[in-house]
């Protein structure tokens, strides 16, 4: 009876080997990932004029920590208000820096108009206030969008107060 040899993977092995079968296995099914472009404007309004809030703080900690808003906010075409609404923005933000200029963004974009009507993107990362432009991850998706990966660029295009336009340039790897 001959001895059975054992291997020993690195876990760096490990992961590589994981990683190209997760790779062949979509070749193998003829699943060729699609790239797609999206640009929008989300609104978060924090404190509200004539139209209703859809930024509210639900708790709150020392000055500029531990600060959670949930959001319901406006996705539209350009920045204007009054701009075509693709969808909405739902999930929170917290202030999760002692600094006080950094929030984690966790939220669903969720298209109600336009080609992508009915699919959803899951944005997750770090929002650090004080750059001009900012990256967040693209963890998920459904619809159109499943098996979703990617990056947002975000970049503020107006402070009004504490309301805030962002402008979002996506790129979705589905």
């Amino acid at each position: 009876m001959a001895a059975q040899k054992s291997i020993n993977l690195s876990p760096l092995a490990v992961i590589v080997l994981l990683m190209a079968g997760t790779h062949l296995h979509h070749h193998a099914v003829g699943m060729e990932m699609k790239k797609t472009q999206i640009e929008f404007y989300m609104h978060d309004v924090v404190k509200a004029l004539k139209n209703a809030t859809t930024a509210v703080k639900v708790t709150d900690g020392p000055p500029g920590f531990g600060m959670i808003r949930v959001i319901d906010d406006s996705l539209t075409e350009g920045p204007q208000h009054n701009s075509k609404e693709l969808g909405r923005a739902r999930g929170m933000y917290v202030q999760d820096s002692l600094s006080g200029v950094n929030l984690l963004l966790v939220f669903t974009v969720i298209f109600q108009a336009g080609e992508h009507n009915g699919s959803t993107l899951s944005l997750q990362g770090q929002d650090d206030t004080n750059d001009k432009q900012r990256e967040v991850s693209i963890v998920g998706g459904t619809g159109h969008f499943r098996h979703a990966t990617g990056h947002a660029i975000l970049e503020t295009q107006l402070t009004m107060g504490a309301n805030v336009i962002l402008r979002f340039n996506v790129t979705v790897l589905h």
